[in-house]
């Protein structure tokens, strides 16, 4: 653990700069505060949350969000980033999968006659496995056209510098987070996702045993979070690094947030400062090893202290 925080202090102490991270923290309050207090993006994210258009909203929101860092970092003279068409072909590309990724709505299509409501059970779970054709593939294919055969592997996917006592260690402090977290009321209203799921229904209909279907959802919803993980700590960092240097992390840090825009407050303020940190650490131990632990912890603890 020890190690952990220095290797964490020492990234801030060569990185930080008062001006330039005050100017990335108003940034972000700026579009925190008017989501929240005008609900601008999440409007028009219901307006069009069954119609191809929510992508295109999804693609503005993540743009305003990403190129608005992009171009704070570059008012720094001591900034030195090379914004070259490879930058502008990749992360156009990837701010369009994740357009599609977040807003993607194409398995309401897939009848497979249920009644209602057992058939809630199969969209919350397919809305969690959708991520394996509308990321992981795309990904996969922006790997091969302009990450193929770097040092790093595929974006972090790998366990060769992973440290297993320090990821038991966030573990715990993750469950305990998610502890503290579960007693504020706007938390505790918002989760669990599991019983929006309907899954004592679909148990029942299916003469299924009640953990059998519980397991599966949120098997499913942690396969979201390795989804995540690859896109936020493993794309737009290890994708970005060698063009961006290590600012490559707080523009993420950034559109981290802004993804959780529609969810309670503290969870969107705090998603900020951690996607920072995980993105240090990713950067650092160069895999995302530790923040799929991290991330999967958090989200299956909440779920489990939060259910009714």
């Amino acid at each position: 653990m020890k190690a952990l925080i220095k290797s964490l202090y020492q990234f801030i102490k060569e990185d930080f700069n008062l001006t330039l991270y005050l100017k990335v923290i108003l940034f972000t309050s700026v579009l925190i505060f008017i989501e929240y207090y005008f609900n601008t993006y999440s409007l028009y994210k219901d307006k069009y949350v069954f119609d191809n258009k929510i992508y295109i909203v999804n693609f503005i929101a993540f743009s305003i969000a990403y190129y608005g860092i992009i171009g704070i970092l570059r008012t720094d003279k001591n900034c030195k980033i090379r914004l070259s068409l490879e930058f502008w072909l990749k992360s156009f590309i990837s701010l369009a999968i994740a357009s599609v990724y977040i807003g993607y709505f194409g398995y309401y299509g897939i009848d497979l006659g249920m009644p209602y409501p057992e058939s809630r059970f199969y969209v919350y779970t397919a809305d969690n496995l959708s991520g394996i054709f509308t990321m992981l593939i795309p990904i996969f294919l922006v790997y091969l056209i302009f990450d193929r055969n770097k040092e790093n592997p595929f974006y972090g996917m790998n366990f060769k510098n992973f440290n297993y006592k320090i990821a038991i260690l966030l573990l715990f402090i993750a469950v305990g987070i998610s502890y503290v977290g579960s007693h504020f009321e706007s938390i505790s209203n918002y989760y669990p996702i599991l019983d929006r799921t309907a899954y004592e229904a679909f148990s029942k209909k299916y003469n299924l045993p009640v953990l059998l279907s519980a397991g599966i959802f949120e098997a499913a919803y942690m396969t979201d979070f390795v989804m995540i993980e690859l896109f936020f700590r493993g794309v737009m960092i290890f994708g970005f690094v060698k063009l961006l240097g290590k600012k490559a992390i707080l523009p993420v840090a950034t559109l981290y947030a802004v993804i959780h825009f529609g969810k309670p407050l503290p969870e969107t303020i705090s998603s900020f400062f951690g996607a920072y940190i995980l993105g240090i650490v990713a950067y650092n131990q160069k895999n995302i090893g530790i923040g799929v632990v991290l991330h999967c912890a958090l989200a299956l603890s909440m779920e489990i202290f939060t259910l009714r």
